[in-house]
């Protein structure tokens, strides 16, 4: 879960139908639900509970993400681990948001991806993945060192790993 600063910066002004233009498939309400929805889907750390058959269907048509089309691969690749998260929000961010508000959502892309970019959400999981990956470094550091260099018995020190390598006691 995020800060409570951070899911008001995703969530609020929430969207309204005013913002967008409608489609001949979909209203401008709908445009509109569909940008709350993915901002508090995104908002909430990207719940699998959330992540029902109506949301996916348009998420999977916006954005570029065109191509994954199956609804639980889509879902493993990018919400799953944090560096999916990033793919994800890095691919909506660039997306150049082609079309037609008339006949696309590219007005709802427009919207979500400045609302994304003021919230800086994507350098924070960037962050956030960096000292996850260097806690995770030095953990197995440190279980590296406990295996290979283990604390000498004796008065006279063992031979460094490196000594070993070289060829010198």
């Amino acid at each position: 879960m995020f800060s409570a600063a951070l899911t008001r910066a995703l969530t609020t002004p929430a969207f309204t139908a005013a913002e967008f233009t409608p489609t001949k498939w979909d209203s401008a309400e709908q445009k509109a639900e569909f940008a709350n929805a993915l901002m508090k889907f995104v908002a909430q750390d990207f719940p699998r509970t959330k992540f029902h058959n109506a949301f996916y269907n348009t998420l999977s048509n916006t954005f570029g993400h065109i191509a994954h089309y199956d609804h639980n691969g889509f879902y493993e690749t990018f919400f799953l681990s944090a560096r999916g998260k990033i793919a994800f929000l890095e691919q909506c961010v660039n997306w150049p948001c082609f079309g037609d508000p008339t006949t696309t959502y590219c007005d709802v892309e427009r919207a979500v991806i400045a609302r994304l970019r003021r919230a800086n959400i994507l350098t924070l999981l960037q962050s956030q993945t960096t000292v996850e990956q260097r806690a995770a470094d030095l953990a197995l550091l440190a279980r590296l060192k406990a295996r290979y260099e283990p604390a000498p018995t004796s008065s006279t020190p063992a031979p460094s790993l490196f000594s070993l390598l070289e060829g010198t006691p």
